[in-house]
């Protein structure tokens, strides 16, 4: 794996910093502990816009990278369309990695 964001976020799932999938996500945010969602450019249309209005709702940046299949091998599981990151430091540096080009660096 080259992209350094995706390895970041392999990193936050370790680490135990980052809830899987749509349902999670949704829970941490509901809880307003995400500080970053992380979603797949290949999401579906309706979970893409149930984890869009929630992010909106609760003022919590969220980012498009990679499609479900690179972001569910980061993550170590199948099928993964979002991660929340829950953690601000990992959240801080995905962003900027996200601003910087994030890929093969």
């Amino acid at each position: 794996m080259n992209d350094r964001l995706l390895g970041m976020v392999g990193l936050a799932v370790r680490a135990r910093k980052a809830s899987t999938g749509v349902f999670l996500t949704e829970k941490a945010l509901d809880e307003g502990n995400c500080e970053l969602v992380i979603m797949a450019e290949d999401i579906g249309q309706s979970n893409k816009r149930k984890i869009e209005n929630k992010c909106l709702e609760w003022n919590v940046p969220f980012i498009y990278h990679g499609d479900k299949k690179s972001l569910s091998h980061a993550a170590g599981k199948k099928e993964m369309p979002v991660i929340g990151i829950l953690d601000h430091g990992f959240a801080g540096a995905i962003a900027k990695l996200k601003n910087n080009g994030g890929a093969d660096k």
